[in-house]
C-alpha cells in the first residue's frame, strides 16, 4: 500500500489521525532558476522534494508542500528564472509554519538545496523559538554536498560548484530523463577585476583572503555553469543522496532530543 507522506495528499481527515501520531515535519524548499543549458530551472526544487520524499519513508514525519519559487534575484539575468522578494518568502515561509503549528507540529525540518533561503528560514526559526511556538532546524543539501565531496574519491570535482559535476550526477540519479549530457558544458565564474579571485557570485579572494564583491550571474558566466559537469554519472549522484539520507535521518533522531518549551 502507498505509504502517503506528503501533506497536499492526504484528505482532512487522514492528516487528523496523522498529526496525532506525528510531530516533526520535513518541509522542502529550493528554487526555479538558471542551471545550465543541461539542467532543468527545478533542480533545487526536484531534489529537496525527493529528498525529503526518500527521509520520510516509513518513517513518523510528515512532508509540507514544496516551497519552489523563491529569492533568486542574481539570476534574473537567464530566461526562465523566476524569483519573489526576500520579504515575501519569509512571510509565506511564515504564515505556513503558523498553520503547521496550530495543527500541532512542534518540530520543523527545512530540506533546503538552495543558500538564496537561509535568511528567511533563519529569521522564522528565531521567531518561533522566541513564541515557544516550536523548535527549527534546517539542512543545506549542496553543504551537506560540499562537506562530504572531499571525501568521494570517485568525484573528479571535490566540492560543490553551481551545475558541476555534483549537482549534474544528483539529476542523473534522481530525474536523468531531464538532463541532457549532450548540452553540458564545463565553465568557471570569472572575475572582473584582475586582482580578484571570483569564487562564486558573490564571492570572490582578494589577498588571499574571502570578501564579497555581489555581481549578477550573467556578469560571471555566460553558460549559467559554474563548474565542470562532465564527469557527472548516476552512480556518483546516488552515492550522494544516499549520504544525504542517512545523515538527515540521524540528524533529525538528535533534533527531536531538543527542548522545545511549553506555549504560553
Amino acid at each position: 500500500m502507498y505509504e502517503k507522506r506528503m501533506l497536499e495528499e492526504l484528505s482532512w481527515t487522514e492528516f487528523d489521525q496523522l498529526r496525532k501520531e506525528i510531530d516533526t515535519v520535513l518541509f522542502p524548499i529550493g528554487s526555479v532558476e538558471v542551471e545550465g543549458p543541461h539542467l532543468p530551472l527545478g533542480v533545487d526544487s526536484i531534489v529537496a522534494l525527493e529528498v525529503a520524499k526518500r527521509v520520510a519513508s516509513g518513517r513518523k514525519l510528515l512532508i509540507a508542500p514544496l516551497i519552489s519559487v523563491t529569492y533568486s534575484e542574481w539570476h534574473m539575468g537567464f530566461p526562465g528564472t523566476l524569483s519573489i522578494r526576500l520579504s515575501t518568502l519569509t512571510q509565506v515561509l511564515r504564515e505556513t509554519c503558523e498553520d503547521l503549528v496550530e495543527h500541532g507540529f512542534r518540530r520543523i525540518m527545512f530540506i533546503n538545496s538552495h543558500v538564496g533561503n537561509d535568511p528567511a528560514i533563519m529569521e522564522i526559526a528565531h521567531e518561533l523559538i522566541r513564541c515557544s511556538a516550536a523548535r527549527v532546524g534546517m539542512v543545506n543539501l549542496w553543504a551537506i554536498a560540499n562537506q562530504v565531496g572531499k571525501d568521494l574519491p570517485e568525484l573528479k570535482e571535490k566540492v560543490f560548484l553551481h551545475a558541476g559535476e555534483i549537482m549534474t550526477s544528483v539529476m542523473l540519479a534522481l530525474r536523468p530523463e531531464l538532463v541532457d549530457m549532450s548540452k553540458a558544458q564545463k565553465e568557471y565564474v570569472k572575475a572582473r577585476i584582475d586582482s580578484f579571485v571570483q569564487k562564486g557570485s558573490p564571492q570572490v579572494a582578494f589577498k588571499g583572503i574571502s570578501a564579497y564583491a555581489y555581481h549578477l550571474s550573467d556578469e560571471v558566466t555566460q553558460s549559467g555553469v559554474m563548474g565542470d559537469p562532465l564527469a557527472a554519472t548516476k552512480e556518483k549522484g546516488e552515492k550522494i543522496v544516499s549520504l544525504w539520507v542517512g545523515f538527515i535521518r540521524d540528524y533529525i533522531e538528535e533534533f527531536r532530543k531538543l527542548p522545545v518549551k511549553p506555549r504560553p
